[in-house]
């Protein structure tokens, strides 16, 4: 996807999802199909060993959450669902 070819992705609800941006001052937008509920939030560390998603950016460049930083591993995510 890209600013370029104007192309969307449509995840299914209940999917896992996460992006990586890769060029400066992008906006990033998406919609949900319900409001936003905190208490229904999960997911699955970004970094995860077993799943070893290259994103294409440094380990010294990554930016995120501090709620995703305590996320579980894929194992344990899928041990409690």
């Amino acid at each position: 996807m890209s600013g370029d070819n104007d192309k969307q992705l449509f995840v299914p609800r209940g999917f896992l999802h996460g992006f990586s941006v890769l060029e400066d001052n992008t906006i990033v937008s998406y919609k949900c199909d319900n409001y936003y509920q905190p208490a229904a939030e999960d997911g699955v560390i970004f970094n995860d060993v077993d799943l070893n998603i290259d994103w294409k950016i440094p380990s010294d460049k990554i930016i995120f959450s501090e709620k995703d930083e305590h996320l579980l591993t894929f194992s344990e995510f899928t041990d409690i669902y």
